[in-house]
């Protein structure tokens, strides 16, 4: 959660820019491991938000599920969410993409 509150101030940019184009930020391998330290892990997820409310969340894994749960106890995120839909994923190579219409 710590890293998602960190990374806050970056995503509600970048999610507001995602109304036009695809945005995309690379978070860093160590900030990423000081999360979960074993060999190989993989942090990949792929989050579906529609109006404010995850889609797909029976297979979306801890880390996406904390993502969403600091952006929606964000006021300012948590309004603009209301009326869109939302897609973040995170790829194996630490590279979180966001996608809004």
């Amino acid at each position: 959660m710590a890293l998602w509150t960190k990374y806050l101030p970056a995503i509600r940019i970048l999610l507001k820019k995602a109304v036009v184009e695809k945005q995309q930020i690379t978070l860093s391998k160590m900030e990423l491991q000081s999360i979960d330290n074993r060999k190989n892990v993989n942090f990949s997820f792929d989050l579906e938000i529609s109006n404010g409310k995850v889609e797909n969340s029976l297979i979306v894994p801890q880390m996406g599920k904390d993502l969403y749960s600091v952006l929606n106890s964000d006021s300012l995120v948590k309004k603009f969410m209301l009326d869109k839909k939302i897609n973040i994923q995170m790829s194996r190579a630490s590279l979180l993409t966001f996608t809004c219409n």
